[in-house]
């Protein structure tokens, strides 16, 4: 038996249950929030200042995790703003579901609050190791209350039998 068979099923059987949980999970209400009447400001993060100038319709976000199955840490690099987004935080994992239109929502905690993130990969692309997806923000707390924005994300996985990966969200944030 070709012992990267047996790897390749487990990672397949991990994805197909990843992606049942996520689709039968239940989730709340999306919230509408309105873009037209938004500034742009960069939250205050402990006290940094912002070294880079908003794009015209925001400020650029880059966040970078490390996950183990459903719980991670954010990694230095990530930046909203041109200031480091949520040193020292963590990440998890919570279902989604079709009421807001992402069978995947990333949860940080950050100092500064918690800002959440509906994603999802679809079906066609749970057997691989690297996986792709739109993403939006659906609500935040504390320096995160009212952001708005979207991106797209990205997540490689390691080879072998581990549930690890690297994902890497990019795109534009507006708080309001």
């Amino acid at each position: 038996m070709n012992p990267g068979a047996g790897v390749a099923r487990v990672r397949i059987a991990l994805a197909v249950l990843i992606a049942v949980a996520c689709l039968t999970a239940c989730g709340g209400s999306d919230k509408d929030v309105a873009r037209g009447t938004s500034r742009t400001v960069t939250p205050s993060l402990e006290g940094e200042s912002i070294s880079s100038s908003p794009t015209p319709d925001g400020e650029e976000l880059v966040i970078q995790t490390r996950i183990v199955g459903f719980t991670g840490e954010v990694l230095d690099g990530s930046v909203l703003g041109g200031v480091a987004f949520c040193p020292g935080g963590t990440v998890r994992h919570d279902h989604g579901s079709p009421d807001i239109g992402f069978p995947a929502i990333n949860v940080f905690t950050c100092p500064s609050g918690t800002l959440r993130i509906g994603f999802g990969p679809g079906p066609d692309q749970m057997d691989q190791l690297v996986q792709t997806s739109d993403w939006r923000v659906l609500d935040g707390t504390g320096a995160f209350g009212g952001v708005t924005g979207e991106g797209t994300m990205r997540v490689e996985f390691d080879e072998g039998p581990t549930t690890t990966g690297h994902e890497t969200f990019t795109g534009v944030v507006v708080v309001p």
